[in-house]
């Protein structure tokens, strides 16, 4: 992250799920085609079913702050299993429109994967919809590259959303 970037980024802590909740719930709702969940599932989840989804170490979900405002997040899961804790799945990436095209999703994906290294995970991977320009330009910046697309991987309001499935060697 730059030294003159106007953010900080930070784990996700118990104080934040509100605002996390919010956020998360804007993004369902302005972006159906880029996430896995949907925006009619999680608007029932109380505050107490966000905390019961929070990541385990050493996932976590990292804010991207403006002042005290979370305006952007990504997140880090890292399975329980032993066969698979070599890997990180990175998900969720969000950023506020205000905020986009300068540099902030980009920190958080950074970030992400700097967690990943100090937790000695061996790859991470994410998917991204197909038609996600931004977003798939962020990931091949950063040296993701494609090893799949998931044919109709998404369902929304009828229409079939293709996903890419896209890794990042850490050693």
């Amino acid at each position: 992250m730059s030294a003159t970037a106007p953010w900080t980024i930070r784990a996700l802590t118990a104080t934040d799920l509100p605002a996390f909740r919010a956020a998360r719930l804007d993004a369902l709702r302005l972006h159906p085609r880029a996430y896995g969940s949907s925006y009619e599932e999680e608007i029932d989840y109380t505050l107490d079913d966000f905390a019961a989804r929070w990541p385990v170490s050493p996932g976590m979900i990292l804010g991207g702050f403006i002042a005290d405002r979370l305006v952007g997040f990504a997140g880090l899961q890292v399975s329980p299993k032993i066969k698979e804790r070599h890997k990180g799945f990175i998900y969720t990436v969000y950023v506020e429109q205000a905020w986009r095209g300068r540099g902030l999703a980009t920190a958080l994906v950074e970030t992400a994967i700097a967690v990943a290294r100090e937790a000695n995970l061996r790859f991470v991977w994410l998917t991204v919809a197909v038609g996600n320009d931004g977003a798939r330009r962020i990931y091949d910046r950063l040296g993701f590259r494609t090893y799949g697309v998931e044919p109709r991987g998404l369902l929304v309001d009828g229409a079939f959303v293709d996903e890419e499935m896209m890794v990042l060697d850490l050693d």
